[in-house]
């Protein structure tokens, strides 16, 4: 449930996103072909990608760019050398020559989509509710789609961001602030420094969240990077929410089932972001629409619970069946009806208890115990909700005096307790002692004795 499976369906994949998104923890991590998506249409190339940012700048600054090495060599050594000739042929130092790119790099990504490009793409990123984006891009094409509810973020920030607003961290840097940018060899020694915070923030954000790669290449060292961080240097147990890495990939002959590469990324290809954008939004829409139906049912049971009345009591008293439908609905949805739950269980307790006051209601004694029992058995330690738990582990110390073979005893209610004693987990059976000894409850400490 909290990753995607090894041989996914597309319809998997995206129900895995949007219920992310509903959880929270969605985040983008976008690229240059995201910027490309936006900006560029069939003879018209506004986006640039970060070669073609530096030939163009290249040229600006009076660089033959054809004549700079490049087989074999990554694009901050390039950016490095255009600003080592730039140095010798006008007499500057390194770093103002450096500065000076930079500024030409913010000058050339000052790039707006167009009004209808930014409608139909604003609405691509509302429907997917990024709890987070991260990008390598120096562009403000994002803010622009998220406007008033975004907020950019330089890489000397840190990544948070006041409630409602998503926070968009430009890791290399923001077009507003050319001193910021990171683009040659030099920034980049300084970024991968050990215990720097922007790639421990970028390694922990991908473990904690489940994280689409849009217009990204997962071949660059920035991601490849905090993904090895992510599994192998902040190694934990297994997530307990939604956790995974998905990369959009343009393809023009796309397959239409996803896969996991090398890496263990799942790829799902398309032949344009467009693509994957309006079948994310109509699954969206169906998880959207489902979530609403389950809220409303969730409502609509604390309510009952709330008002409950002799006949729902009595139901889950003797209706075992009903017992374990409203329990399993009490394990997936525990925070919300934990608490008008244990007030209702209060109420089925008190009542099961009182039949027990009519002479030789012995069997009464085991109605009480099987729901006790099927309260306890219901959950993991992990997942029990403390005050449940309270209210479980006293009234299995309530019946404990009754349970066995004796004089006075129900003797029923023992064979139940002898034949389901074993379903409860090593873990409960534990806390049954601790909370036995804390209370000085012997009958209880009696009951449990080796277990």
């Amino acid at each position: 449930m909290y990753n995607i499976s090894e041989s996914p369906s597309r319809e998997e994949v995206l129900t895995f996103l949007s219920k992310s998104a509903s959880y929270g923890n969605l985040g983008a991590f976008i690229g240059a072909g995201f910027s490309k998506a936006v900006l560029n249409d069939t003879g018209s190339e506004i986006a640039l990608s970060w070669g073609e940012l530096l030939n163009r700048a290249s040229s600006e600054m009076g660089i033959d760019y054809d004549k700079i090495w490049k087989e074999g060599v990554g694009y901050p050594e390039v950016a490095s050398e255009i600003c080592k000739l730039h140095a010798l042929a006008n007499g500057n130092d390194h770093e103002k020559s450096l500065n000076e790119l930079k500024r030409m790099i913010a000058n050339l990504t000052s790039w707006y989509p167009d009004k209808d490009k930014r409608e139909k793409f604003s609405k691509y990123l509302e429907s997917l509710s990024p709890a987070w984006v991260i990008t390598t891009n120096y562009d403000l094409i994002i803010e622009s789609l998220l406007t008033g509810k975004s907020i950019p973020l330089g890489p000397n920030d840190s990544l948070s961001s006041q409630n409602g607003v998503i926070p968009v961290f430009h890791l290399h840097g923001i077009r507003t602030n050319p001193e910021e940018i990171i683009i040659a060899q030099e920034d980049y020694v300084a970024l991968f420094r050990p215990s720097e915070y922007r790639q421990i923030k970028l390694a922990l954000t991908i473990k904690e969240s489940t994280t689409l790669l849009l217009g990204y290449g997962v071949g660059d060292v920035n991601v490849l990077t905090a993904l090895d961080w992510s599994r192998n240097v902040f190694k934990g147990n297994q997530a307990n929410y939604p956790n995974d890495v998905v990369q959009v990939l343009r393809k023009t002959n796309p397959n239409e089932a996803p896969y996991r590469d090398k890496n263990g990324i799942v790829i799902i290809e398309v032949e344009d972001l467009s693509e994957f954008f309006q079948q994310y939004l109509e699954v969206r829409s169906r998880v959207i629409a489902e979530e609403k139906l389950e809220r409303e049912n969730l409502t609509e049971l604390a309510q009952r619970l709330d008002a409950a009345d002799v006949k729902m009591i009595d139901q889950f008293i003797d209706d075992q069946a009903f017992r374990a439908d409203m329990l399993n609905t009490l394990g997936k949805s525990s925070i919300y009806l934990i608490s008008g739950f244990v007030f209702f269980l209060n109420k089925c307790i008190d009542t099961t208890w009182a039949r027990t006051n009519v002479w030789g209601a012995f069997h009464e004694y085991n109605n009480y115990l099987k729901i006790i029992l099927d309260i306890l058995t219901s959950f993991s330690m992990a997942q029990f909700p403390p005050a449940l738990f309270q209210t479980a582990a006293y009234g299995l110390y309530r019946t404990a005096y009754y349970v066995g073979d004796g004089p006075g005893q129900s003797w029923v209610a023992n064979k139940t307790w002898q034949a389901r004693k074993k379903e409860l987990s090593p873990e409960v059976i534990r806390e049954i002692r601790n909370f036995a000894a804390q209370h000085d409850y012997q009958p209880l400490e009696h009951l449990v004795l080796g277990l």
